[in-house]
């Protein structure tokens, strides 16, 4: 395999996009998803249904908002993780051009709930969440990085919470224990899951006195990440798709292609210490038999540039490569096969000259 069948020139696989909007109760996350789904849904001028998961009793409410668009919408009440895998489906097959998860939290909170009913637990322990975390990663977040299509989800709010320094005497005795304080807002779903889109927006329901010392609320759109860089970091109080259109306008720019894909995938990690051990020590005897059938026919260390010619020849004709970086990738079981096409090619060449036409002539019999 050559660098051009190995890898693909830099383009883009598709113009989807993938986007999260978090916040707490109030602060215009469905409403803000809803304007950038429908904006985004016209610019890159889909046809078929918006399919909209809704477990917050929301979805009643954008009938109107939908309606005005033009757009066609369906919808299912539902917190079941099974559900959002088979819209996953119907996205890939194209059935519909827009996924829509109002709220992936309460998925996200029914999937925990399903593991302490499974698990007869009241209580989860750090070995509980050293399980249930990986099966979410493997369920839903790699699922849905790996989904082709538009997806969009919103997420409850939730604080962050930091321990302050405990307070220590002159001889580093605590007299005062830290407290646990609020350190910032998140939203509420495992681990790096928000992230793991291309647009994540947090929004915010802001309140203070006007002049006259009326309440006055503004909802506001913080700008968490923006994978093209186009709006990161920016904040817009009563956030439109305007504000959200440059990374779809930067996407709909963006070259379309083919990407190489995984060519190869050999599990390379140990098990036991003890498996790796006896992995590695059967690979390395087949390393040395076969190095010791080319030192028996003194090519151990070829001299001459016909002896190098020879030996590299005969590695290409039984190994497919002269690389000894990719051979030694080999496991055992299959350099003990190729160690025995080996010592058949050279019982052939038993009494003849080990000229480099005779190692041609009989190589072809034992390898292509």
């Amino acid at each position: 395999m050559n660098l051009k069948q190995f890898a693909t020139e830099l383009k883009s696989e598709n113009h989807f996009i993938k986007a999260s909007f978090g916040g707490f109760q109030g602060s215009g996350k469905t409403r803000t998803a809803t304007e950038f789904i429908i904006g985004a849904y016209k610019d890159f001028k889909c046809a078929k249904p918006i399919l909209c998961l809704d477990n917050e009793k929301g979805s009643r409410f954008l009938i109107p908002i939908f309606k005005k668009a033009n757009i066609p919408v369906l919808v299912k009440d539902t917190t079941s993780l099974s559900d959002v895998l088979q819209a996953f489906d119907f996205l890939a097959k194209g059935e519909i051009d827009f996924l829509f998860i109002d709220s992936l939290t309460k998925i996200y909170y029914q999937f925990v709930k399903d593991y302490k009913i499974k698990n007869r637990r009241s209580f989860m322990s750090l070995m509980d969440w050293g399980k249930l975390l990986p099966a979410w990663q493997e369920e839903f977040s790699d699922k849905f990085v790996n989904t082709e299509g538009n997806i969009v989800f919103t997420g409850r709010g939730g604080f962050e919470y930091a321990k302050e320094d405990d307070q220590k005497d002159d001889n580093g005795n605590v007299t005062e224990k830290g407290s646990f304080v609020k350190s910032g807002v998140k939203m509420k779903i495992a681990g790096e899951t928000p992230f793991e889109t291309d647009l994540n927006v947090w929004m915010q329901l802001e309140k203070e006195l006007s002049k006259d010392n009326k309440p006055v609320q503004t909802n506001v759109a913080y700008i968490l990440k923006d994978r093209s860089d186009s709006i990161n970091g920016k904040s817009y109080s009563f956030p439109n798709y305007r504000n959200f259109r440059p990374i779809i306008r930067f996407i709909q720019g963006l070259p379309i292609g083919d990407i190489a894909k995984e060519s190869d995938h050999k599990n390379m990690t140990p098990g036991s210490d003890k498996d790796y051990f006896e992995w590695k020590q059967n690979q390395k005897i087949e390393l040395e038999k076969i190095q010791a059938i080319f030192d028996l026919h003194e090519l151990g260390s070829p001299r001459s540039a016909d002896d190098k010619k020879i030996k590299a020849l005969i590695i290409q004709k039984i190994f497919g490569t002269t690389s000894y970086t990719e051979i030694e990738k080999l496991d055992a079981p299959k350099l003990s096969f190729k160690r025995a096409e080996l010592q058949e090619l050279f019982d052939e060449l038993k009494g003849s000259d080990n000229s480099i036409e005779t190692i041609e002539k009989y190589g072809n019999i034992i390898a292509a």
